[in-house]
């Protein structure tokens, strides 16, 4: 059918927001510990009555990896990515691991199964869920979106794509049916841009367990034969917020990269840094005035294509700090402080293949690493300017409480030290 037909039978949106590690937003019952993955699909309404007919919008929330409350499956399942069907021997005696696709698919398929060409398709995510978003914007960019009948090869074609990097001209022949020009999954998204807008908060592109505790299992490190950081010229917008504070060297970000097709097509990349390490950035913590500012960065950026509730948005923060100025928390607590440290690569000048900038909330901060102060004081254009939306917000920030605990994911850490141990 036509996109005109499409729009006749009055369009929709899907919306996939995939969680982070451990991360459960349908069992979690404290507001403050929210991670932003959960709060955007929270506040994203059930139809954008701005348009006339009104546009359906519907949300699928996805927990994290781990997040079962099995102990042992949230250790092996988040640092391996178990659950994201990845094969290593060391998991033989873990069938739910070897499930071939879970997370991904699951996502996919709820994508997939719902879609009508002319929908339009949004991708968010946090850590290791901002992975899985990306890997489902890459296989729709790959293979398009599978019919329902078709869907029945998609184990087939996940488990050849995991395959790929190692035996890539076999496998492209395999996969020639579902990657070839007028196959029919590529057929229903022929459009210039088959996904509205991927928007995530610090990827994860590790999916192996931390050098320091390796044994075999570093072998499950390799996921799909896609390059991880390349962002694929079939988005029209890409959203990544990044954490300037981060050390852990197994939570280093999978940064876009921008190539020729997206620059021609007037594709949107914007990667912003902020104050805080990782789950400030993503939420977690019972503190979290640096992922609220991240929130609404995010918020700021998609309020033109998404309709938001507002009111929900602005009963999110709970300030225990001036705008900008909370301080990090340390990411190297219980277990991970073990692991290896690293220090980001910051920007130091603007580029069009990664578009990373600065937000102005960083510069609230008490500490900031030399080498970016001298950028910022040189005159790059690294500081990106407010969106109104975030200047509203700035502006009615008031210091509402004290600081209070760590967050969940800091007692999994020294739980499953303990356990291990």
């Amino acid at each position: 059918m036509s996109l005109s037909g499409a729009a006749a039978r009055d369009r929709k949106r899907l919306i996939v927001c995939c969680d982070g590690m451990w991360q459960d937003g349908i069992l979690t019952q404290d507001r403050l510990l929210y991670t932003n993955t959960l709060r955007l699909a929270r506040t994203i309404t059930n139809e954008d009555t701005r348009s006339d007919p009104p546009i359906q919008q519907i949300v699928f929330y996805q927990s994290g990896i781990g997040s079962e409350r099995n102990l042992y499956d949230e250790y092996v399942d988040a640092t391996t990515g178990g659950s994201l069907g990845i094969y290593s021997p060391s998991l033989i005696l873990r069938p739910r691991s070897l499930s071939p696709a879970d997370k991904v698919e699951e996502a996919y398929g709820f994508i997939a199964l719902n879609y009508f060409p002319g929908d339009e398709i949004f991708l968010f995510g946090f850590s290791r869920g901002a992975y899985t978003a990306r890997m489902v914007a890459m296989f729709i960019g790959a293979i398009g979106l599978l019919d329902r009948r078709d869907m029945d090869n998609f184990a087939r074609i996940f488990i050849a794509y995991q395959r790929l990097a190692k035996k890539r001209q076999l496998l492209t022949d395999e996969l020639h049916a579902f990657t070839k020009p007028d196959a029919h999954g590529l057929q229903r998204v022929n459009t210039p841009f088959s996904i509205k807008c991927v928007g995530v908060f610090e990827t994860v592109g590790s999916l192996g367990l931390p050098d320091e505790l390796t044994l075999d299992l570093k072998k499950a490190t390799l996921i799909f034969g896609f390059p991880d950081r390349a962002l694929g010229g079939h988005i029209e917008h890409a959203y990544h917020a990044l954490a300037l504070n981060e050390t852990r060297r197994d939570f280093d970000c999978a940064k876009y990269e921008r190539a020729r097709e997206g620059l021609s097509k007037g594709q949107i990349l914007k990667q912003c840094w902020f104050g805080g390490c990782h789950s400030d950035i993503g939420g977690g913590y019972r503190d979290h005035d640096l992922a609220d500012i991240a929130l609404i960065w995010m918020a700021a950026n998609v309020q033109d294509m998404l309709s938001l509730d507002m009111e929900y948005l602005r009963s999110v923060p709970s300030p225990i700090a001036p705008w900008g100025s909370q301080k990090p928390h340390n990411p190297r607590t219980g277990l991970a402080s073990l692991f290896f440290a690293t220090e980001r690569k910051l920007p130091l000048s603007v580029n069009n293949i990664t578009n990373e900038t600065i937000h102005p909330s960083v510069l609230e901060q008490a500490e900031l690493p030399s080498a970016l102060v001298d950028a910022i004081a040189a005159g790059h254009t690294l500081v990106e300017h407010l969106l109104p939306l975030e200047e509203e917000f700035k502006a009615k920030w008031i210091v509402e409480r004290e600081p209070q605990d760590v967050s969940p994911t800091q007692k999994h850490f020294i739980l499953d030290y303990c356990i291990i141990a």
